[in-house]
């Protein structure tokens, strides 16, 4: 299992990444979804493997975010949620939905977390 290092330097990579191209309107907003769900995924696991800890699959990670992070769940699952949409329904989330994914909700999943965005 990759460590709470490798998991930190992923987040960095995802977030320079994101930064290149994100705004509200940008024309990639699954992309950018999609990233900033990616982002917390590896912030989740950082947390994670700083106890010792790994997810095997997504919905073990679910459980171990509504058990540990119990404050972040809500915000955890809609990233999820809307993610997986725009990957497979091609849902395009408007700008104002776009913004709140990823200016509020990841950056309140990474502070909440300790990574700071």
């Amino acid at each position: 299992m990759p460590s709470e290092s490798t998991h930190l330097a992923q987040v960095r990579h995802n977030l320079v990444f994101l930064r290149s191209f994100y705004a509200p309107t940008t024309p990639y907003p699954d992309w950018a979804v999609t990233v900033a769900f990616y982002t917390a995924l590896h912030a989740i696991e950082a947390a994670l493997a700083s106890q010792h800890m790994h997810s095997q699959s997504h919905v073990e990670r679910r459980r171990y975010v509504r058990q540990m992070f119990p404050h972040l769940w809500r915000l955890y699952y809609r990233l999820d949620v809307f993610s997986r949409r725009t990957r497979y329904e091609g849902f395009q989330p408007d700008p104002v939905l776009l913004q709140q994914l990823v200016d509020h909700d990841l950056n309140t999943i990474l502070r909440g977390l300790g990574t700071s965005p």
